[in-house]
């Protein structure tokens, strides 16, 4: 609702008017020509070896001041006050907050604050924020007096806090993130840093840690009911996510020289791989792109895998609108096929879309993090014990020496309450869908997709110009909507991509849409007013306190 400025002379007026009232209110007089000289000259006395900032409300009034100067050995707080009309609401706390971000930014180690005696609000911050009572010092006219020393303790404390409040303050959008789902009684914290293998070992082993046997049987425990649940023969939970996991499973599966068709970026597939997979000595082709219709030109792809008879084809789609059918691939037997599962694992496992092995794909990747609301994980899957997937567990423990045990274990916690899982998969989709319908009917520029074809959980928004679509995204991050621009496939440009994975494990659900949208086409129409804010505000407490994070900081 207010704007924290630096001090600049522009502001000389109404700071000085701001002071005033402020005094006035707290039965104080104001000496411009003595004691309270420094007011006149805040740019000398606080800007320069220092900084001072001004809280200014939507009227362009300063409501709140503050500033800090050094003084001997240490810097001093000083002028730290807030209107008693807008008292109350936190914006003394976020005053204070950006003095000591400064303070730490800048290595000072040490700040003192002086303060009356009756001023109960700014004694409740300083101490909220862990000053501690110390001695007089200068020539100070306050009567009680703070000390805080930034320790290293200390600010890690305080910026992991201040990640914290912004976290549980948030409604996240943005498709590819997820907060894992381990809301469960069941605890698996002890595992993080334990030393595990993905396998027995014996007496013929160079290495061997005791008392792991017990953690690998259970692991391989996982790892069935993960094959189960996948319709696989096997699966391995060694790599971490991402294009980590692509990079280890083609260092140990392929040779140099061999051709790998890749998803092109314009068709969704992701940015890096193509120079991942070149730098590990292979030899590139795309598929090629339907721009017309978004998605992969099929006849023409076809000519090309005849032509070129590639080693592997790898569906790896960071982005799209719909779940494309990939089955006329299965023809090519010479081909090994690999789909990346990381927007669509949950949908995947509760059978609202078709399983890649299905399709014809002998292998599966996934992160875990993402659609799926797990650890920050990757998983591998194989169809049938063929000779890629010998080989990549014969290589693997070459690149992969500890398991990260930790993950491995959380990986089915999102599984264990089946229903529940089945329920989240389905909130996503309906949620999904309704928002992308509400945010057309309200006058934001959705992208279409063609309703014949089963839809992603993704919507895209455009603008008119790459700019707009920016402006749009910094408008909603200022909401605390939290999306993600990007430039967008088939030539579409740049714009926005809206997901509600994360929003759903946060609260999210279907009688928040309407006013979600509304708010949303309320930034795109035209410009962040504090009543949009307020608006805001109220509907992520809402959402949150759905999702039982009513508890928040």
């Amino acid at each position: 609702m207010y704007k924290i400025t630096v001090y600049n002379n522009d502001l000389y007026k109404k700071t000085i008017s701001f002071f005033r009232k402020s005094f006035k209110e707290n039965n104080r007089i104001l000496y411009l020509k003595g004691k309270d000289s420094d007011l006149e000259r805040i740019s000398e006395e606080y800007i320069v070896g220092g900084n001072f900032w001004c809280a200014v409300d939507h009227r362009g009034e300063v409501v709140g001041t503050v500033g800090i100067r050094p003084i001997e050995d240490f810097y001093e707080v000083r002028r730290f006050f807030v209107r008693k009309k807008v008292s109350n609401n936190g914006l003394g706390q976020q005053l204070l907050e950006k003095l000591i971000e400064y303070a730490i930014d800048n290595k000072i180690r040490v700040l003192k604050a002086g303060t009356k005696e009756e001023g109960y609000s700014a004694h409740h911050i300083f101490e909220k924020f862990g000053f501690v009572h110390t001695k007089r010092y200068a020539q100070s006219t306050a009567d009680i007096f703070y000390k805080l020393e930034l320790t290293y303790s200390y600010i890690y404390t305080f910026e992991l806090n201040k990640l914290k409040k912004s976290f549980f303050h948030s409604l996240i959008l943005n498709p590819t993130e997820n907060i894992p789902m381990y809301d469960t009684e069941l605890y698996a914290e002890y595992f993080e840093g334990l030393y595990v293998s993905e396998r027995f070992k014996d007496v013929n082993d160079k290495v061997i840690f005791a008392g792991r046997n017990e953690y690998i049987k259970f692991f391989e425990r996982i790892k069935k009911e993960w094959a189960e649940l996948l319709n696989a023969y096997d699966v391995d939970l060694k790599t971490l996510s991402g294009l980590n996991a692509h990079l280890i499973l083609f260092l140990c599966i392929m040779r140099g020289n061999e051709k790998v068709m890749l998803l092109p970026e314009i068709c969704g597939g992701h940015f890096a791989t193509t120079q991942i997979l070149e730098n590990l000595g292979a030899d590139v082709i795309h598929m090629a792109a339907d721009i017309e219709e978004k998605c992969v030109d099929v006849e023409k792809t076809k000519e090309l895998i005849e032509k070129e008879r590639p080693e592997y084809i790898f569906v790896d789609r960071s982005e799209g609108l719909v779940y494309e059918d990939f089955s006329w691939l299965s023809e090519y037997d010479f081909s090994y096929k690999i789909f990346d599962a990381s927007q669509y694992l949950s949908q995947i496992l509760t059978g609202e879309y078709e399983n890649p092995f299905n399709m014809g794909f002998d292998m599966i990747v996934s992160t875990l993090h993402k659609n799926y609301p797990g650890p920050q994980k990757g998983i591998i899957a194989v169809k049938d014990n063929d000779m890629v997937w010998k080989a990549y567990l014969g290589n693997a423990k070459t690149y992969i020496s500890n398991t990260h045990p930790m993950a491995i274990a959380k990986s089915l916690l999102p599984l264990v309450d089946l229903e529940r899982f089945k329920e989240y998969s389905m909130l996503n989709i309906k949620c999904s869908r309704l928002l992308e319908t509400s945010l057309k009917e309200k006058g934001v520029s959705v992208v279409g997709r063609d309703p014949e074809l089963t839809p992603t959980l993704h919507i895209w928004i455009l603008c008119s110009t790459k700019e707009e679509s920016y402006s749009y995204y910094l408008k909603l991050e200022e909401l605390n909507i939290l999306t993600n621009y990007r430039l967008l496939p088939y030539d579409l440009g740049y714009g926005l991509r809206v997901g509600v994975s994360a929003a759903v494990r946060m609260g999210l659900r279907e009688e928040h849409i309407n006013e979600l949208a509304d708010i949303m086409a309320a930034a795109y129409l035209g410009p962040i007013t504090p009543k949009v804010k307020k608006r805001t505000e109220r509907l992520i407490n809402n959402i949150l306190t759905t999702g039982g994070l009513s508890d928040r900081p």
